[in-house]
């Protein structure tokens, strides 16, 4: 597809996604060392063998996180860890912006607009007005924070940044998430639900640049994005916060609502000239094992499609907002897509809301 040309549509700045720096927390614990604490801590729940199952099932191994286990699953007040939040967002957020920065070969005082995500805590400046002068952002760069998008938010500000350049082709956007979804685990709570949650969130940041795509640019080229709001789905992934702080539940249907944002997924490539057939690739938040199933099998990707996604799930859990990052860093270190090939970026959070970015690899080989 020629550079900035959609079929049917008018012509666009097509963006380049650098490769993405991904930062993760100093503790790591395995999958296994989890389900025995909290084997332990949930003893007396009726449900615990059944619920530790559904954690084995996760294919997570290993997780990262901001604090040692034993204190993640201590009983500690919302202030106390919305206190680390804010702490730890501000770091690791800064360090994954620095690496993203000199990965893109720019400096804080070149970037024109600055896009932050997270939902796992909150704070006031939040952390991206801290980000921006930890690493050195001149006072006049724009900067929009989005909370409230869960594990979709990666790519909610990929798209963002996109938008920006649509208005101003020649900005240089840095983008950049953190999720630390340990710090709002409760031990009073004990569902299903909750032993899933449990067994899959990982916390991280991470950080890209995305500017104008130029021929020598290595990396997923964007040519157009999508957010889609399922009716009457606002259940399916939500959570809710109380006196012990903010609290996440995964709900079961989720599995059963990614098939019915396909044909929306269909769609949206129809209007690149795409079918899903041609895809030579696709980037997938780690949701869980069957969400990244029915996105494999709803688009009839070939086996193996989504291995990075899966080998991200495997090693870091799903770590929100950070897992799109992630995953595309894991297409630029192995088995790099072939030079051209179409490809999808999606994820889906609290809303039921999908984020579909459509584009092509570029190897660098024109530069």
């Amino acid at each position: 597809m020629p550079t900035g040309l959609l079929p049917g549509r008018e012509t666009r700045t097509t963006a380049a996604i650098t490769r993405p720096a991904v930062v993760a927390p100093e503790h790591s614990v395995t999958q296994d060392e989890i389900i025995t604490a909290l084997g332990e801590l949930f003893v007396d729940v009726p449900h615990v063998e059944r619920g530790l199952d559904l954690m084995r099932s996760t294919t997570v191994e290993t997780r990262r996180l901001v604090d040692g286990l034993k204190e993640v699953l201590s009983d500690r007040s919302f202030g106390v860890r919305n206190t680390r939040y804010t702490e730890e967002a501000i770091r690791l957020g800064a360090e994954a912006a620095r690496q993203a920065l000199s990965t893109a070969c720019v400096t804080a005082v070149e970037v024109d607009y600055l896009v932050f995500v997270s939902c796992t805590g909150y704070a006031l400046p939040g952390p991206d007005a801290y980000i921006a002068q930890e690493i050195g952002c001149r006072p006049t760069m724009r900067r929009t924070p989005i909370q409230q998008l869960g594990c979709a938010a990666g790519v909610s500000a990929l798209a963002e940044a996109f938008h920006h350049l649509q208005a101003y082709p020649d900005a240089i956007v840095l983008v950049v998430a953190v999720e630390l979804s340990s710090l709002s685990f409760q031990p009073g709570e004990h569902t299903l639900s909750d032993f899933i949650s449990n067994g899959i969130f990982g916390d991280g940041a991470a950080a890209a640049v995305l500017r104008r795509a130029a021929p020598e640019a290595t990396g997923f080229h964007i040519w157009g994005t999508r957010q889609h709001l399922l009716p009457a789905s606002q259940s399916v992934i939500a959570g809710h916060t109380s006196e012990r702080g903010l609290h996440f539940r995964t709900d079961p249907r989720v599995r059963s609502t990614v098939p019915k944002v396909i044909p929306e997924i269909v769609s949206f490539l129809a209007e690149f000239g795409c079918e899903p057939g041609s895809l030579g690739f696709c980037v997938s938040h780690t949701g869980g094992p069957l969400i990244m199933d029915g996105v494999e099998e709803g688009l009839s990707l070939p086996p193996g499609t989504l291995r990075h996604s899966r080998e991200s799930m495997a090693s870091m859990g799903n770590t929100s907002s950070v897992s799109v990052f992630d995953v595309l860093r894991r297409h630029h270190e192995n088995e790099s897509p072939a030079h051209a090939s179409t490809g999808l970026i999606v994820a889906f959070g609290p809303g039921f809301t999908t984020e579909i970015i459509a584009g092509s690899w570029n190897d660098g080989s024109k530069g």
